[in-house]
């Protein structure tokens, strides 16, 4: 385990946060309304939780409208929030689509911003765009590496300002769709979610002293997703099932999804299915990263993949292919490798070096945590949105 080469006091020091000098935005108090389909438990949806505390946090007046109950994260969202929740009475038909009384709901609201998550929050933005005469400033928000609908395509046109959450996503809105704003355009990265500086999570047990006679622990590799077609988990079962016997090792692939059970059936069909572990989704991660070695991403398609940030804060280095804003998330042999795209020999060849050189992967760690909290902090997200906002409602 990359912790137990470490004394527990080195990860203290290294994981407890310096002294910094206090920072605020001096700005009015802005009403802003957050626009969210369904509160799922993906990387989207746990992004707009965390914007709407952070913004509320700062002293702004936030509603989270969301079109439909009914999600895993309703829980979290409801309990103890700084923000006003709200939801639209989809009556008996429950769909991420329907938005009835959005309209209404808004004008009542008289919100100075309205801010779409979302491929149909965004889509409804599309229409709420039409309207000309709004009160209040539309934005756009980008973070997809999936086909953009034409209702979105127009808000992405038409609102005030559009915001991605990677270089690349507007190199692609560019590129595939001709949409470009450099004017009224921002890059706004996502911020961790979970808090890896002042909490070690379950890190006792990887820090215990092992006696000169115990057999170190199997390298362990880690990829924490929903089971999608785009997120291809089974390609990583296919890549691990090509480690050579001498090598011990053993890979997590948590989260859950409707390609779930095909990457088991794959991992049994190679024989491989006593070393992966499908623990399904996880409330709070960080235990299983600070219990990994190295973060694994097969991806096809991805916006800004929230999973290799988090391993990262945790001191995991990365091998990932270069899809999308993946690229962004980490720099290329530092703190990681970045691998073309389905290059399955180039990806085993670097989870092999990895696997072969603890130094190396302890000082890859070392830069992906600083990486990591340099870039894409919570704090840094809520100073961006902020600055954004306020420039967009003085102008």
């Amino acid at each position: 385990m990359h912790a137990s080469a470490k004394s527990h006091s080195q990860i203290l020091a290294q994981l407890t946060p310096s002294p910094k000098s206090s920072h605020t935005i001096n700005s009015q108090p802005l009403n802003i309304a957050i626009l969210q389909d369904h509160l799922r438990n993906g990387g989207t949806e746990q992004q707009t939780l965390a914007i709407a505390r952070g913004l509320a946090n700062a002293g702004h007046h936030v509603h989270l409208v969301v079109f439909r109950r009914g999600g895993s994260l309703d829980p979290q969202a409801n309990q103890s929030s700084p923000f006003t929740l709200h939801y639209l009475n989809q009556g008996l038909l429950k769909t991420d689509w329907f938005a009835p009384g959005l309209k209404k709901l808004l004008a009542r609201l008289a919100p100075d911003v309205v801010l779409p998550m979302g491929r149909m929050a965004n889509c409804h933005a599309g229409l709420l765009a039409h309207d000309k005469r709004r009160p209040y400033k539309l934005l756009a928000t980008f973070r997809t590496g999936r086909a953009v609908p034409y209702l979105y395509r127009h808000a992405l046109k038409h609102a005030d300002h559009l915001v991605a959450n990677s270089q690349e996503a507007l190199r692609r809105l560019a590129s595939e769709y001709r949409i470009h704003r450099p004017d009224t355009s921002s890059v706004i990265y996502n911020g961790c979610i979970r808090d890896f500086e002042t909490q070690i999570p379950n890190v006792e047990s990887g820090l215990a002293p092992r006696s000169p006679n115990q057999v170190p622990p199997p390298l362990h590799l880690v990829s924490v997703s929903m089971f999608r077609p785009q997120k291809q988990q089974i390609r990583l079962v296919r890549i691990c099932s090509q480690l050579p016997d001498t090598l011990d090792w053993k890979l997590t692939l948590a989260g859950d999804g409707p390609t779930r059970d095909a990457c088991q059936a794959e991992a049994q069909k190679l024989r491989i299915a006593d070393r992966i572990h499908f623990p399904g989704l996880l409330k709070d991660p960080r235990s299983l990263y600070f219990d990994a070695d190295i973060a694994v991403h097969t991806s096809d398609q991805e916006s800004l993949p929230n999973f290799l940030v988090e391993a990262q804060m945790s001191g995991l280095p990365v091998i990932a292919y270069d899809v999308n804003g993946v690229s962004e998330t980490f720099v290329d042999n530092e703190s990681g490798y970045l691998i073309p795209h389905r290059d399955e020999t180039a990806f085993l060849e670097a989870l092999q070096k990895l696997a072969h050189d603890p130094a190396l992967r302890l000082q890859f760690g070392d830069a992906a945590r600083l990486h990591a909290r340099k870039n894409f902090s919570l704090k840094s997200q809520t100073t961006a949105y902020i600055r954004l906002l306020n420039s967009l409602t003085a102008s």
